[in-house]
């Protein structure tokens, strides 16, 4: 009743009351008329709005033409332009998929274009060669194991959790005790020992980290010789030169001993077993123990350290722990000292400050070994934050040293240990080493962009950068001078005596040349039938080349002398036998591009082998122990 009364009445009384409570149904009636077309409007006909032409237009066969500002008009308009626009984001999702589609197939993207033309490129070479290289298939343990070639499930992982946390430490009261400011200076023994300590530091450690500036040194150290270890920063230093001296071995001798452990077994029974170790003896690590607890105790004064010295005292740090297979506390420290080599470069950096050439070559020293020292351990765990100093606009490509001779300003040390580091074989090590981890870090940078689908004309490009570094890698060992040249991989073995230099140098131009070749290995393993028949066989040739190369670092390695580099050496002979293994299921498999990889005959004795060096490793953690178990799994079905 209401319904009919409303139509009935007057307009007046019919918008009084659309205004109230039946306001919805009366606004939903009034947006149903349309506005009607010209032709309709001036016959003052009745017009059924339908679009294009109306019945009544199409009827007399007239145009039929609306007003511009139509209701529908308008909703039409704005239609069309909603249409127009997800047309628009459609034509833009479809190209994104499309792109993602090719970049599974072929994942050359524009940054890895620019990436492969930069190696003639001042400015482009130098921040790739500093880059802190994000995660590649075939660089780390964990990137390898992923290959499809291994099973899926491992049994367990590369670095357990245990790993992350540092080593209880049985610290020595008594020794501590008699390093008090009131006792050492009345102990002879023990300032002679301090001494020798010191000498060992510069001989052994100073020659491969050349970090620690000689005259600064013998004054810190002749100060707390007079009048003890204060909490200073100073103090600091010298108390981790001395805990590293006191801890670290004889080249080439190692600290392999069998000893007795009580094991419980299954039944309950205490048993005694021998087993072999390559622990510190108890004796070393018992004086290094002393004195590192002590400069601990002073770590908040080398934090608070507005200078270099704090830098170098968490480099030191890091070193020590790197030394005692500590990876993720050495880390830490490392990226503690690179945080203050920031700090410190930020103050100077505007060149308002007068500072010495010696200390200008300090800062250089210092800032290159903390980048590759950060950069060393995310290799292997790459889920670590990245070292932010590749980012840095320091100007120095590689580090300089101060033309200035080093002369003991101190009696307590005699000339026959003073050495100018421009006349001694820890300049061109110093320098030789850096450049070529920087052609490392260049060639992990062209190798991101492999993936299992890769295609055979990004392959052709990735190779081509390949054998550029190949040529640069050449150049370099052409430029070693010779306190320094080596005999060549492959062709020659290393003479029984070769000097410790010599062979870190050596080792690190094999683990370049073999990660080079190791890309070609990847190729080989995961294209299939994707490669011609041409880069197959070009292909299989440098992977052979590589697993030749494994076979020669496994024979020719020192593998039991402990330095702070020991851990990444388990870590890499781990990962040449991970390639060995892989090359071998790919002839066992069929796979036809691995037709033309020559597997070495004696490859399975060499895994055998690393299993036995790292079982003599695995007691002082790090994750090594699995690491064998690892490998042991994995040559099962190895006859």
């Amino acid at each position: 009743m209401e319904t009919t009364d409303l139509i009935v009445e007057p307009t007046s009384k019919k918008r009084k009351l659309s205004r109230s409570g039946s306001s919805v149904e009366a606004t939903r009636k009034h947006t149903r008329v349309l506005a009607a077309c010209d032709e309709c409007r001036i016959s003052k006909t009745r017009c059924d709005s339908v679009r294009p032409v109306c019945a009544k237009c199409l009827k007399k066969r007239v145009p039929c033409v609306y007003p511009d500002k139509d209701p529908f008009s308008i909703f039409e308009s704005w239609g069309e332009r909603i249409l127009d626009a997800v047309e628009r984001q459609q034509k833009v999702l479809s190209e994104v998929l499309a792109e993602k589609s090719d970049r599974r197939r072929a994942p050359f993207t524009n940054e890895i274009l620019e990436l492969h033309t930069s190696f003639d490129e001042e400015v482009d070479l130098e921040r790739i060669s500093r880059n802190d290289t994000p995660k590649t298939p075939i660089t780390g343990s964990d990137m390898i194991l992923r290959w499809p070639i291994f099973p899926r499930n491992k049994p367990v992982d590369t670095f357990p959790a245990y790993a992350y946390a540092e080593k209880e430490k049985n610290v020595d009261s008594h020794r501590q005790q008699t390093m008090l400011p009131s006792m050492i200076g009345y102990d002879s023994s023990q300032r002679q020992r301090i001494l020798e300590l010191r000498d060992i530091y510069m001989t052994k450690i100073q020659i491969k980290n050349p970090i620690v500036d000689a005259d600064e040194l013998d004054e810190h150290l002749t100060r707390a010789l007079e009048k003890g270890f204060d909490w200073s920063p100073s103090s600091c230093l010298v108390l981790l030169v001395l805990s590293l001296a006191a801890i670290w071995g004889n080249y080439p001798q190692d600290d392999r001993r069998t000893t007795l452990a009580c094991i419980v077994s299954p039944e309950g029974f205490q048993q005694k077993r021998e087993y072999v170790t390559n622990a510190v003896p108890e004796h070393r690590m018992r004086e290094s123990l002393g004195y590192f607890s002590m400069a601990k105790e002073r770590m908040s004064t080398a934090y608070l350290d507005d200078s270099l010295l704090g830098v170098a005292c968490f480099c030191l740090f890091g070193m020590w722990y790197q030394y005692n297979i500590e990876p993720i506390p050495g880390w830490k420290m490392f990226r503690t000292a690179s945080m203050l080599w920031e700090a410190y470069n930020l103050k100077h950096r505007g060149g308002k400050t007068e500072r010495s050439k010696q200390e200008e070559s300090l800062e250089q020293r210092l800032y290159w070994t903390c980048l590759k020292s950060e950069c060393e351990v995310r290799y292997e765990l790459a889920d670590l934050p990245s070292c932010t100093l590749w980012e840095s606009d320091f100007p120095f490509s590689l580090p300089t040293f101060s033309t200035s001779s080093y002369p003991p300003t101190s009696s307590i040390t005699s000339n026959r240990h003073e050495q100018t580091i421009e006349d001694s074989p820890s300049y061109y090590y110093y320098l030789a080493e850096i450049s070529l981890r920087r052609l490392l870090n260049r060639a992990r940078n062209a190798v991101v962009i492999l993936n299992p689908d890769i295609d055979c004309a990004t392959a052709s490009i990735l190779t081509e950068a390949l054998s550029k570094l190949e040529n640069q890698l050449e150049q370099w060992l052409e430029c070693l001078p010779p306190v320094l040249q080596f005999n060549r991989p492959l062709e020659s073995l290393p003479p029984p005596n070769e000097p410790e230099l010599v062979k870190l140098v050596r080792e690190r131009y094999v683990e370049v040349r073999e990660l080079l070749c190791r890309a070609h290995l990847y190729l080989c393993l995961h294209c299939g039938t994707t490669l011609g028949r041409e880069q197959a066989r070009l292909y299989g040739a440098k992977a052979s080349e590589g697993l030749a190369l494994s076979i020669y670092r496994i024979r020719t390695e020192i593998p039991f002398f402990r330095h702070p580099g020991s851990w990444g050496a388990c870590r890499v002979r781990f990962n040449q036998s991970l390639c060995l293994i892989a090359a071998f299921r790919g002839k066992i498999n069929g796979i036809s591009s691995a037709e033309n990889i020559v597997v070495p005959p004696a490859w399975a004795d060499c895994v055998r082998v690393v299993i036995e060096r790292l079982e003599v490793w695995s007691e002082e953690g790090g994750g090594i122990r699995e690491l064998a178990g690892l490998l042991r799994w994995l040559m099962e079905d190895v006859a």
